[in-house]
């Protein structure tokens, strides 16, 4: 293979990696935050509460 074909190829592999990085810490915002985020167990009450 060319030298210019191999640089191609580890470039596009270091961008998917960066962007795999980068997405997964990154604040999602399209899912809903349940609970108060402090480990106290409120989140798993509201889905008990959506089960019955």
């Amino acid at each position: 293979m060319s030298l210019t074909i191999q640089y191609i190829i580890i470039a596009i592999i270091f961008i998917m990696a960066v962007y795999t990085l980068i997405r997964k810490f990154w604040p999602n915002k399209s899912k809903s935050q349940s609970g108060c985020g402090q480990g106290c167990g409120c989140e798993l009450t509201k889905k008990n509460a959506n089960n019955i």
